[in-house]
C-alpha cells in the first residue's frame, strides 16, 4: 500500500512540475536557448577582452602574444605582427613568440623573414612538431627539399599522426613531379585531419588538371561540408566546371566565390572570359571592369575590356583603352592592331564598303599546258641505263 502511495505521489509531483514549466514558458519567463555565435564573433570578443587587459597592464607579454594569434586567425596580419613584436620586445628570449612571428610572416607571404624567425625559435630550444613542420614548409617553399624533408621527418618522429606534416611532404612530391606520391600523401592528410582545407584544394586542382572532373567535384562536395563559406572552394569548383566545358555552372560558382570574397579577382576575370568567348560582350564587361578596379595591371584584362568596347560599337572608348596599353608597352602589337581597327571602324563602320566587287580576269594571261614536240620520234627513244651497267 505504501509503495502504491509513493508512486502516486511521485506522478503527481512530476505532473505539477511539467505544468509549471509550460506556464512559465508561455509567460516568457523560461531560460531562452543560447544563440549560435560564429567563430569570428568569439575571436572578436576575445580580442576585446585582451585589449582591455593590455590597456590595464601593457607590460604583460603573454596578452600581446595571445592577441596576435587571434589577429592571425582573423587574417589581420599587420595588427598581429605589431602585437608579436611588442611581446618580443618585452621578453626577447621566448621561442614561442618567434614561432608565432614566423607563422604571421608566412601567412603574409614573407617566406624568407618567416624562416629567420622560425630558426631563432629553434635556437631558443623550442622543440615541437608544429615548429619542425613549419620549418619544413618554409624550406619547401624556398625549394630547399633536403632540408625540408629532414625537418618533416623530425616532426613525424615527435608526432606521427600530424596530418599537416604529410601534406607538406605531398607538396615536395608534387614539385618533384611525383603526382601519384603527392596524391597519396594528400589523401593521408585528410585521413588524419578530415577538415584540412589546403589538402582539398590541392586534390581538386590535381584531379582537374588530370581531367578527372568527377573526382575533383567529389572532393569539392566533401570540402564544402566542412567549409561552406570558403570562396576558394567555390572558385575551384567553378574552374573545374569551366575545364569540363560546363560554362553555365562555372559562372554560377564563380559568382558565389565573388559574393564571399570580392577581392577574388581571378573569379571575375574567368567569368568575363566565359562571356567573351560566347560573344556575350555586354555581360563580360562588368566582370573585366571589376577586375581592373581591383588590379589595373591584371594580365590581359585591359585588352579583353577594349575588345568588348570595340565589338559593342564604342570605338572611341576602345581606342582610348588601346592607347593606354600602348603607353604601358609601346611594343604591344595587339594594342596597335586594336587602334587601327577602332580608327577604321569609326570611319567606315563595322564593314569596309566595296569589298564585294567582281574583278574582270579575262585580260590576265592564261595558263597553258606544255605540249610535246611532234618532231621527236618516240619510237627511237631508249631508256637511260643505270651507271655501271653496260650492254
Amino acid at each position: 500500500m505504501k509503495a502504491h502511495f509513493k508512486s502516486l505521489f511521485f506522478i503527481i509531483i512530476c505532473l505539477y512540475l511539467f505544468s509549471a514549466c509550460i506556464t512559465e514558458s508561455k509567460k516568457g519567463l523560461s531560460i531562452p536557448p543560447v544563440p549560435e555565435v560564429s567563430e569570428k564573433a568569439r575571436r572578436d570578443a576575445a580580442i576585446a577582452f585582451l585589449t582591455e587587459a593590455i590597456d590595464a597592464s601593457p607590460s604583460n607579454s603573454d596578452n600581446h602574444y595571445k592577441r596576435s594569434l587571434l589577429y592571425l586567425e582573423n587574417e589581420n596580419f599587420k595588427e598581429a605582427l605589431e602585437d608579436i613584436e611588442n611581446a618580443i620586445s618585452i621578453r626577447p628570449n621566448v621561442g614561442n613568440y618567434f614561432q608565432a612571428k614566423a607563422q604571421i610572416l608566412k601567412a603574409s607571404g614573407q617566406t624568407q623573414l618567416a624562416l629567420e624567425s622560425a630558426s631563432k625559435a629553434e635556437v631558443l630550444n623550442t622543440e615541437s612538431p608544429e615548429l619542425y613542420t613549419l620549418l619544413g614548409d618554409l624550406y619547401q617553399q624556398l625549394n630547399q627539399f633536403p632540408k625540408a624533408q629532414a625537418y618533416l621527418r623530425k616532426a613525424l618522429q615527435l608526432s606521427p599522426n600530424n596530418g599537416e606534416t604529410y601534406f607538406y611532404q605531398g607538396e615536395i612530391a608534387a614539385k618533384m613531379a611525383d603526382t601519384s606520391m603527392a596524391l597519396g600523401l594528400y589523401q593521408q592528410t585528410l585521413g588524419l585531419k578530415p577538415s584540412f582545407l589546403p589538402a582539398y584544394l590541392k586534390l581538386i586542382q590535381v584531379h582537374t588538371n588530370l581531367r578527372e572532373y568527377d573526382l575533383a567535384l567529389l572532393y569539392c562536395g566533401e570540402a564544402l561540408k566542412y567549409h561552406p563559406k570558403s570562396a576558394n572552394l567555390f572558385f575551384q569548383k567553378g574552374n573545374t566546371y569551366q575545364r569540363a566545358w560546363k560554362l553555365d555552372s562555372a559562372v554560377l560558382f564563380y559568382g558565389k566565390a565573388i559574393k564571399l570574397d570580392t577581392n577574388l579577382i581571378q573569379a571575375s576575370f574567368n567569368s568575363g572570359q566565359i562571356y567573351f568567348k560566347t560573344r556575350a560582350y555586354r555581360l563580360a564587361m562588368p566582370f573585366f571592369g571589376r577586375t581592373l578596379k581591383h588590379d589595373p595591371k591584371y594580365p590581359d584584362a585591359k585588352f579583353y575590356m577594349a575588345q568588348c568596347l570595340e565589338y559593342t560599337g564604342e570605338y572611341d572608348k576602345a581606342e582610348e583603352m588601346y592607347n593606354q596599353m600602348i603607353a604601358e608597352n609601346p611594343q604591344d602589337y595587339k594594342a596597335l592592331g586594336g587602334i587601327a581597327r577602332a580608327q577604321r571602324k569609326q570611319i567606315y563602320g563595322e564593314y569596309i564598303p566595296n569589298l564585294d566587287l567582281k574583278y574582270d580576269t579575262t585580260a590576265f594571261p592564261k595558263f597553258e599546258m606544255p605540249k610535246r614536240s611532234s618532231s621527236v620520234d618516240t619510237d627511237t627513244l631508249k631508256p637511260l641505263l643505270p651507271k655501271g651497267i653496260k650492254n
